[in-house]
């Protein structure tokens, strides 16, 4: 399958570009920041300031454009450092849970991909 904003995608849901600050919270830590770099359903790629490995678990707060503050629990599925001065790349898998707030995820998602190919 073809993502509209990134190419192939091997997960067979599309990705949809998204660059936006995001708040997350790790079990017995404060929040630390990140920035969203890409979403579809099941996943999202951030930057994140702390050092994470896979298989650590995090609750995110994310605004996307308008809508009022996500929260999703994640888990982190694969990470590796960005570029100098950055953080690190960290792609993670949503988990089952907040379902309101994954459902309106999903409707900004399948609006995204709308507005792209008009």
């Amino acid at each position: 399958m073809l993502s509209a904003n990134l190419g192939p995608d091997r997960r067979g849901n599309g990705r949809v570009r998204h660059r936006g600050d995001v708040m997350i919270k790790s079990l017995g830590r404060t929040f630390s920041r990140g920035t969203t770099r890409d979403f579809n359903e099941t996943g999202a790629r951030l930057v994140v300031e702390e050092p994470v490995q896979p298989g650590h678990s995090m609750v995110l707060h994310l605004k996307l454009e308008a809508q009022r503050v996500l929260s999703l629990i994640a888990t982190v599925v694969w990470a590796k450092e960005s570029r100098p001065g950055e953080g690190r790349e960290v792609g993670i898998r949503f988990q089952e849970g907040c379902r309101g707030d994954r459902q309106r995820l999903n409707n900004w998602l399948h609006r995204r991909r709308l507005s792209a190919f008009c």
